[in-house]
């Protein structure tokens, strides 16, 4: 194998917010510089001139991921082209990363921290932990207390004053160096310790500062206040508050949004002066069952807003006169006006209501009077009439794409040239890639299902497709098998097969209820069998694989056998045969392969060719680290990427034996595959087939594509084409050339020759 290089140019196909915007930093000088931190996107930065978002991460790649995962950023003053962010991920024993531009973030030099960090953890809709005052950074971590380097980051050191471990935001304000705490080091028993420190001697000592009174919750695992975010005016310091609710997911983090609950929000004030801060006071606006985090000031103005209202919606509220008196500006959709430029996010869409969820920030422009941008779960809204009577709020998420996409598909026939299985939004089907689509997976009212994990339709008749979708969380849709029968255009849910076993049932009924995984389902060749593998989670036991006939009508318990005959233990994923319809493929959760001949009714395990990997393709959902494609018009032809690297197997069925053969060499990784067009005006169902795929050959990570089975490959991407995390890859079966992108951190993107 030898590696060539092709020029590529990359396109978002566009969905539009779609994530978790966490957080805003606008530039205290330069009028031209707005970023935002998301959970699982990276930083963006904001092209007034263009009015739309500038990904920050597409350089990064697959092999290291933390910068997909900012914590928090911090400006420079006196010199606006500088930006600090700290990013990490994965497991509580990785460290986090700093990493520094001089350039507005067209490049960065990437920095170790000493501690942990984690943008998509709970908790990641506080404030900034990162904090850059008069030449050094101040880093309020996670999990190990406070921390200080005066070299731009190259080395570090702990606050020994500090008292607390997990902090929530960092700032510097007139001298002072406030710090918000989950309050768990001082924690008695369930209640937290103080949440909300200061030191006015530079960090060499720390004092708690008194916050509100906590009103206790009844049903939270832990209870107290903790703080949130805060900012200043010419008079005041102001902190809001929040407090674990009684459906708090999580107990240690349980204190901002995505954990699933809040309670007893407060904003309280405290007056600045010479010797510190004077006296608290509570401007909370209104008290009840839910949170606050977001609170800015400026121009004698003062902006907050409420999480996790649940029964009336969230409300963001306007004080002219510094938090005596409050004005609702936006609830639902009867205070204040929604004016929503992207399709999916219209309340016909989201049960007649505002979709505005887990807002958590909210920022007054300091160049533009009127002008002010909110955070939510699904982008970032902005309003230009701040003060006026009624104030407008549009999403504005042009550009930002930080959306995970699961799988992707590009059918050779049919309406849809696309299948976006998506997180959250459910799914898309594209007829056009460089056009939004309409709501796309929804029922006959517009309800969206959310969620997607898996699709699949039979190559002679492409409008007939079968979708593995979670109901949303309204309830208004439920979990489990969805079918169209006129190329996604409309949906139907299948009905629950119960009574087939009482373990079975249960968890068909949690796959009903709101926001569960539904599995994993394969469609035979003729359309007529349907293979469902119901997931428990991210796992696909081989005990609850279901087979239909009757396209979905009914169902019954399939075998899975062991080479032994006995009912095989694990897990596996389902794939039917592209041209024989009743040949069924499983692949399960230690290499194994097996093989149904009667339509998905049982399943042998078969010898898997030597040196075939013990990868685990029995997951679903983002824990799926394989992908395999079925070749259309190639009986047995199958094509995986495990990981380790990239297999060719074929089914013999005459001899119901599998034969395979690594296509790249042994070193080689190779994480996903798609397959495509061999030639400009060729057949892709009846000719050869194109590889796309992304791995590591040769010891460099890229994307890369191959017409003769990697005896020969092209890169098709440079260093600042990477995209960070990548789930999915198909070519596309019409266009030569193109092929399809499926990202977990930028988007769905596509890719065509230069």
């Amino acid at each position: 194998m030898y590696i060539q290089h092709r020029d590529y140019v990359y396109r978002h196909m566009p969905i539009g917010g779609g994530g978790y915007v966490t957080g805003f930093f606008f530039h205290p000088k330069d009028k031209n510089i707005l970023y935002c931190r998301t959970d699982i996107g990276g930083m963006y930065r904001f092209d007034y001139e263009k009015e739309a978002w500038v990904s920050l991460i597409d350089h990064v790649n697959y092999l290291d991921l933390r910068e997909t995962c900012p914590i928090s950023a911090a400006l420079d003053e006196e010199n606006p082209g500088k930006m600090y962010v700290v990013s990490g991920m994965r497991s509580s024993e990785s460290k986090g990363c700093l990493t520094v531009s001089d350039d507005y973030g067209e490049s960065f030099v990437k920095k170790e921290l000493p501690v942990f960090a984690h943008g998509n953890l709970h908790g990641r809709g506080a404030g900034e932990r990162l904090w850059f005052d008069k030449g050094r950074l101040w880093l309020a971590s996670q999990l190990e207390g406070l921390w200080t380097s005066d070299d731009e980051g190259d080395t570090w050191q702990k606050v020994p004053s500090f008292p607390e471990t997990a902090c929530t935001f960092v700032a510097c304000f007139r001298g002072m160096v406030l710090v918000g705490t989950e309050g768990l080091a001082l924690a008695q028993g369930d209640m937290r310790g103080n949440s909300l420190y200061v030191s006015l001697d530079g960090g060499a000592t720390f004092h708690s500062v008194l916050q509100p009174e906590y009103v206790p919750v009844e049903g939270s695992k832990m209870h107290g206040l903790v703080a949130q975010r805060c900012c200043i005016d010419e008079d005041y310091l102001y902190v809001s508050f929040s407090a674990n609710g009684s459906r708090s997911q999580n107990v240690e983090r349980g204190y901002t949004c995505d954990c699933g609950d809040c309670s007893c929000g407060r904003i309280a004030r405290w007056r600045l002066s010479e010797a510190g801060i004077g006296d608290m006071e509570d401007i909370t606006p209104e008290k009840g069952n839910w949170g606050y985090s977001a609170v800015d000031a400026k121009y004698g103005l003062l902006i907050t807003a409420t999480i996790h209202r649940q029964k009336d919606g969230d409300a963001v509220y306007l004080s002219l006169d510094q938090g005596n008196t409050w004005k609702k500006v936006l609830q639902d959709l009867h205070t204040g006006k929604m004016d929503f430029r992207l399709s999916y996010m219209r309340p016909e869409y989201n049960g007649g209501h505002n979709l505005i969820h887990w807002l958590t920030d909210v920022k007054m422009d300091p160049h533009r009077k009127g002008v002010a941008w909110f955070n939510t779960g699904t982008g970032v809204f902005r309003t230009k009439n701040l003060t006026e009577d009624t104030v407008t709020w549009q999403d504005w998420c042009d550009g930002m794409e930080e959306t995970v996409h699961i799988n992707v598909h590009a059918p050779a026939t049919g309406r849809v040239q696309v299948l976006d299985m998506i997180g959250d939004l459910g799914g898309f089907a594209f007829t056009d890639p460089d056009r939004h689509c309409d709501n796309s997976f929804a029922d006959e009212n517009g309800n969206r299902y959310i969620t997607c994990l898996s699709c699949a339709w039979p190559d002679n008749d492409p409008d007939h497709i079968v979708v593995t979708a979670r109901g949303n969380w309204t309830g208004k849709t439920k979990g489990g098998l969805i079918q169209s029968l006129d190329g996604a255009r409309t949906w139907h849910r299948l009905a629950m097969p119960m009574g087939l076993s009482d373990e079975l049932d249960k968890l068909l009924a949690r796959i009903s209820g709101v926001n569960t995984n539904a599995g994993w389902v394969s469609v035979s060749a003729d359309g007529k069998r349907y293979v469902w593998a119901p997931s428990e989670r991210i796992f696909l036991y081989t005990r609850y694989l279901l087979v239909s006939h009757d396209r979905g009508e009914s169902f019954r318990l399939s075998r899975v056998l062991d080479k032994e005959c006995k009912a095989a233990e694990g897990m596996m994923k389902p794939v039917a045969d592209r041209c024989d319809e009743s040949i069924f493929y499983g692949f399960g959760d230690k290499g194994q392969l097996y093989v149904s001949r009667d339509g998905g009714d049982t399943f042998r395990e078969k010898d898997a060719p030597e040196g075939f990997p013990k990868v685990n393709f029995g997951l679903v959902d983002c824990a799926d680290q394989t992908e395999i494609r079925a070749a259309a018009g190639e009986m047995g032809s199958l094509y995986i990427a495990t990981g380790e690297g990239l297999w060719k197997l074929r089914y013999d069925k005459e001899k119901d034996v599998f034969h395979g053969k690594r296509l790249t060499k042994t070193g080689d990784r190779v994480f996903c595959v798609g397959l495509g067009l061999r030639r400009v005006g060729g057949d892709y169902i009846t000719e050869k087939k194109a590889l796309y795929f992304n791995g590591v050959l040769d010891g460099e990570y890229g994307f890369y594509r191959s017409f003769d089975e990697c005896e020969t490959c092209q890169r098709i991407n440079t260093h600042r084409q990477m995209y960070g995390r990548v789930h999915s890859i198909d070519g596309d079966k019409r266009r030569f050339g193109r092929f399809y992108i499926a990202t977990g951190s930028s988007g769905l993107l596509y890719g065509d020759e230069a």
